[in-house]
């Protein structure tokens, strides 16, 4: 009893956090986004994405993606076809808040592994804009891109 006490009390805690602060809020839910992808529990789309069939998203393999059942079959293929074993954002997240709209950017890498074993890590970018509605930030769209290699980085150019 005494768990569920504490338990319910860090939770109170969380949810005062986020009413007071929408980066945190926004935060948090990218950060659970990716371990989740990582984990392979696509159950996150539906705390994370608005499910307005109008809602359009661009991924690094192809878009626009109309729909939140489009975008769940993508990652559904993602998390198929590789083991995504890492996916974060980088320290330069920048999240802007205006009122019940945010516009969150930034870099983010992802390390796929394909069912031959071969493995390629992948830098990207990616401009997610989110929306208060009933309590809490959803994104309604998001483009994300892979950062191309500079000229000079690339392999056999040295």
């Amino acid at each position: 009893m005494k768990i569920l006490r504490i338990a319910l009390v860090l939770l109170i805690a969380q949810a005062a956090i986020y009413a007071q602060d929408p980066t945190a809020e926004i935060q948090s839910k990218t950060k659970k986004f990716t371990e989740a992808i990582v984990s392979k529990d696509l159950s996150i789309l539906d705390q994370v994405f608005e499910k307005d069939p109008t809602d359009i998203y661009y991924d690094i393999n192809e878009g626009p993606l109309v729909g939140f059942d489009r975008l769940k079959r993508v990652w559904t293929a993602a998390t198929t076809n590789y083991t995504i074993s890492k996916f974060e954002f980088g320290d330069d997240m920048k999240i802007l808040i205006d009122g019940n709209n945010a516009v969150q950017t930034g870099t983010w890498t992802q390390t796929q592994v394909n069912k031959g074993g071969q493995s390629r890590d992948i830098h990207g970018r990616a401009t997610i804009l989110w929306r208060k509605r009933d309590g809490q930030w959803r994104v309604w769209h998001y483009h994300a891109s892979i950062t191309p290699l500079r000229q000079q980085q690339r392999p056999g150019n040295q």
